[in-house]
């Protein structure tokens, strides 16, 4: 029989054992000591169990002096970490030394650790999802209750007993809710989202979402529960208030144009109706007013209206065309002239145009064609308001209020210094722009009315418009404006010998113009080539993937197109518009 060896047990097992004497130099260590202390055997038998590891040095020296055993020292060395039991041994009641046995256990600190750490993430995760503003419920592909955060609980009004273990199925068989995405879900194997009101009555926009598996099972059923109630309720008060708004606004207009004489100042379009507007705001003000716009667009009514609405009324409306006053009679024209000023003047010389605005309104008109150095004698008068008269010796103080007029660019003749920049920014305080009558072909009909009633009127006659003509009339973009239409209609009267006004009688220039052509969409319903459905579809896709392009999801599209952002997903959907943006 061979002899028994101890050591080979000790060398077999797969748990370090190291034995120290009394000033911890180590005595023996197996295999698997070497290998979880990180050196090699030989090289550790004779060191100081310090040099291999500090944790391991003070565990020993304390089993040393007390003589009392050490179990699970948890010791970092250089091949990992180990949990030991130390023992002191004994030799005629005196500690010589010391044993110690210990396993690695590096892999069960990292699984611990990564233990650790999902739980850290799980109760992360959970406070996120406990913490969001939006309801969240999870069932599984049976449509199982897993799970549904306090926000849901918030806004269903439901309490945890309500749905917690229970099937969706069973919840609205009972009628605890109205509807479930959750079994839509499951039904169409797809996205699905509805707006659902609660019993509680808030309102919300639930959207479910499947999870599938490898296998393409829905194994899970994710809802998304977004409360509405307060915006529905904020979009109602904002609503009332922009209808509030817009009521405040019709009255303020009403009280604005309440002196204006609708039948002198004829417009229906709302660019006309904002040049009223702006006349009856700079009535209310002495600062210079500048309109512009073309020949024959009623600047000169525009002009007339200020005073007429302004605190001097009352007082004298000066009209003076700068164009049709000769250039050598402009000064006298407009400052006057003492007596014996010049060869030919009155004796008792005459006031200027000026003068006789004093306490009221000098309306230039063609004021760009003011040359430019009686310009520099009209900017004193305007920032000094006084005139001093052609031959004379003292200033006169006057009260002027100017409203000027022009069919020129005044910048432009600025920047070619064909007028003073000084003088144009001291007219320009109240721009008011006057549109072409091609800008605002609304105001046709009721112009046309005006000016066909003072016909009539005066001839006594009844003569009427037919409608083809007054569509002609519409279509035409009338380079001469009013004045233009004003003369059309005065020469048709003229010519039509019955009641009605026809195209026939219209200028030849008008009754060319042909009407706009026929739509892509009219020309195929003509051909019998589509329907009314399938064109309002083609419209409808149409419409929808510009908006999408330029919007990028289905909230900013709702916005733009006035709906709500569930009828945006419902109508991409039911088109087929693929890749559209998630919510």
């Amino acid at each position: 029989m061979r002899e028994f060896r101890p050591d080979l047990i000790l060398e077999a097992t797969n748990v370090g054992i190291l034995s120290t004497d009394r000033q911890g130099r180590i005595l023996y260590a197996n295999d698997a000591a070497a290998v979880q202390l990180g050196a090699r055997k030989r090289e550790l038998v004779g060191r100081a169990i310090d040099d291999v590891s500090k944790g391991a040095g003070d565990a020993f020296l304390e089993i040393v002096r007390t003589g009392k055993p050490q179990a699970g020292v948890k010791i970092r060395t250089s091949g990992g970490i180990v949990i030991a039991d130390c023992n002191p041994v004994f030799d005629g009641g005196k500690v010589i030394g010391g044993v110690s046995v210990f396993k690695d256990i590096s892999r069960y600190e990292e699984t611990a650790t990564e233990l650790q750490a999902y739980r850290e993430l799980a109760k992360r995760l959970d406070a996120v999802i406990h913490s969001s503003y939006d309801g969240l419920y999870i069932t599984n592909g049976d449509a199982d209750t897993l799970f549904c955060n306090k926000a849901y609980l918030r806004v269903s009004g439901l309490t945890a007993k309500d749905v917690e273990g229970k099937n969706m199925r069973e919840i609205v068989r009972r009628g605890t809710i109205n509807q479930s995405v959750t079994l839509e879900v499951l039904e169409k194997r797809r996205r699905v989202t509805i707006m659902q009101e609660f019993s509680n009555g808030r309102t919300a926009i639930v959207t479910g979402n499947p999870v599938f598996d490898d296998d393409g099972k829905i194994i899970l059923v994710v809802s998304n529960v977004r409360d509405i109630t307060e915006l529905n309720e904020l979009r109602e008060q904002v609503q009332e208030t922009r209808t509030l708004a817009r009521r405040y606004r019709e009255e303020l207009k009403k009280a604005s144009l309440a002196g204006v004489n609708r039948d002198t100042v004829v417009f229906r379009s709302p660019a006309m109706e904002n040049c009223i507007l702006l006349a009856a705001r700079a009535g209310d003000v002495l600062s210079p007013v500048l309109l512009t716009g073309e020949s024959g667009v009623g600047k000169g009514m525009l002009a007339r209206l200020i005073h007429n609405l302004g605190s001097r009324k009352k007082g004298p409306f000066i009209h003076v065309n700068c164009g049709a006053i000769p250039a050598g009679l402009m000064e006298s024209e407009f400052f006057g002239y003492e007596r014996g000023a010049f060869t030919g003047a009155s004796e008792e010389g005459k006031p200027g145009l000026f003068e006789m605005a004093d306490r009221g309104t000098l309306f230039l008109d063609e004021i760009g064609e003011i040359p430019l150095p009686l310009q520099v004698k009209l900017l004193k008068s305007l920032e000094e308001s006084e005139v001093r008269r052609v031959g004379g010796t003292q200033p006169r103080k006057l009260d002027v209020r100017i409203v000027a007029a022009t069919n020129r660019d005044l910048q432009e003749m600025t920047r070619n210094r064909l007028f003073r920049e000084d003088l144009f920014f001291r007219l320009d305080v109240f721009p008011i722009r006057v549109p072409p009558l091609r800008e605002r072909p609304e105001d046709i009909p009721p112009l046309l009315d005006r000016t066909l009633g003072e016909l009539n009127r005066r001839y006594k006659k009844g003569k009427r418009v037919r409608p083809d003509t007054l569509d002609l009339l519409v279509l035409h973009p009338f380079p001469g404006n009013v004045r233009e239409l004003q003369n059309v209609v005065e020469r048709s009267f003229i010519l039509a010998d019955g009641k009605w006004i026809g195209p026939e009688h219209l200028p030849a220039g008008i009754q060319k113009h042909s009407p706009p052509p026929e739509s892509g969409a009219m020309v195929r319903i003509s051909r019998g080539e589509e329907g009314l459905e399938q064109i309002l579809a083609g419209v409808e896709r149409e419409i929808l993937e510009r908006v999408l392009s330029e919007c990028g999801t289905t909230y900013a599209m709702a916005e733009r197109l006035k709906v709500n952002q569930s009828t945006v997903v419902r109508k991409l959907r039911k088109l087929g518009i693929r890749g559209h943006p998630a919510p």
